[in-house]
């Protein structure tokens, strides 16, 4: 599924299309084109988005094709292409080609609330990391200094 911006949803002009009636179900409860898109998989704002991109023709086949699949009575589906046509004319598809132009607009890094902590996580364990490999050993140093002291020469033996 496709990642979507909640708070943008409201502003995409496809609010009137995706939650139009399409009619009731055999339950007594109002269908919408949202309802459907959702009961068949699908990303209601992403497939509006996208059908508001095709050709009329091709945009009714695809609607009237799921509203098909939904539990209407039969004369709702029977007039599945009907109600298609009459939905379709709520899809914004100038606002939505208009907007292309903003599509190759590269989109703001955002970077993630933990992300700073982590990356100072990594630096000070990197920085103490090089400090314990890197600080010379005392005692190492010690053993080296007292190795380097020159032993006296014996002295000679008296009689």
């Amino acid at each position: 599924m496709s990642r979507t911006d909640v708070f943008a949803l409201k502003n995409t002009g496809l609010n009137s299309f995706l939650f139009a009636e399409v009619g009731t179900e055999s339950n007594g409860s109002m269908l919408t084109v949202l309802s459907v898109l959702a009961r068949l998989g699908e990303d209601p704002w992403t497939q509006a988005a996208l059908w508001a991109n095709l050709p009329t023709p091709d945009i009714i086949d695809r609607l009237a094709h799921s509203i098909a699949q939904m539990p209407l009575p039969p004369r709702a589906l029977r007039d599945a292409r009907q109600t298609a046509t009459r939905l379709i004319q709520l899809l914004p598809t100038r606002a939505i080609k208009a907007d292309q132009s903003n599509a190759a607009t590269p989109v703001p890094l955002t970077w993630p609330r933990w992300a700073p902590v982590a990356l100072i996580a990594i630096m000070l364990a990197v920085s103490l990391g090089s400090t314990l490999f890197t600080a010379p050993n005392t005692k190492d140093a010690a053993l080296t200094s007292f190795a380097q002291i020159e032993p006296s020469p014996p002295s000679a033996p008296s009689n």
